[in-house]
């Protein structure tokens, strides 16, 4: 062995040290980006929920009012349909 290669302990154990500190800081960062992902995609999809629950509020209000003409409808149907038995 060439004593240009060999590496003392203390030199191994500091750069060991160096490549946990590398790999620790990697593992914040990644960690860091998945929370940010997740919270962007939380938000996204709240707020595809408000929308959805706005849109079906929305289409609550429409089928009461199409209920609401069509038994006004039915009302004013029979109601000639009477007045027509009555009168004939």
């Amino acid at each position: 062995m060439d004593k240009q290669s060999v590496v003392s302990m203390a030199m191994y154990e500091e750069q060991l040290e160096l490549l946990r500190d590398k790999f620790s800081q990697m593992e914040n960062r990644i960690s860091l980006k998945t929370d940010e992902v997740v919270f962007t995609m939380a938000v996204s999809h709240r707020k595809e929920i408000d929308f959805l629950k706005e849109e079906v509020l929305h289409l609550r209000g429409q089928l009461k009012v199409a209920k609401k003409e069509q038994q006004q409808l039915f009302v004013k149907k029979y109601a000639a349909s009477a007045r027509r038995r009555s009168v004939g």
